[in-house]
């Protein structure tokens, strides 16, 4: 299984938030999922393609949700992730703590046959 990670930016003028993430690819049923372990978000559809653009508007919703909510870091605390509010850096669980903590992917993992997606999400927000 091949790494790649997807990278994420959000800016609102004042703040702005990065973070990358990995996702995951995989068919069940003539429908492509993208998932991310990390932010426990899913994208599907018909074609890998609209898979992505799903997986880019679920993600983009959520950094617009949980920042404008001012809950984006305890979410990510909440999903594991390492905060630092006062430098507004924040780093991803490593794969092995994800396999650990979160159950449904490590189903994932072990069932299907999951496929690192072979390129970036970029998310700008303005």
């Amino acid at each position: 299984m091949d790494k790649k990670r997807a990278n994420a930016k959000y800016s609102d003028g004042n703040q702005t938030v990065e973070f990358s993430v990995s996702i995951f690819l995989w068919e069940e049923e003539s429908v492509f999922y993208v998932y991310s372990p990390a932010l426990d978000l899913t994208g599907y559809g018909l074609t890998k393609e609209e898979a992505r653009e799903s997986f880019e508007t679920v993600l983009e919703e959520f950094v617009k949700y949980t920042h404008n909510k001012k809950t984006i870091f305890k979410e990510l605390e909440n999903l594991g992730w390492a905060v630092n509010k006062r430098r507004k850096r924040v780093v991803s669980p490593d794969f092995e703590d994800l396999l650990s903590e979160n159950e449904h992917f490590r189903h994932l993992y072990k069932s299907k046959d999951l496929v690192r997606d072979s390129s970036n999400v970029n998310l700008q927000l303005a």
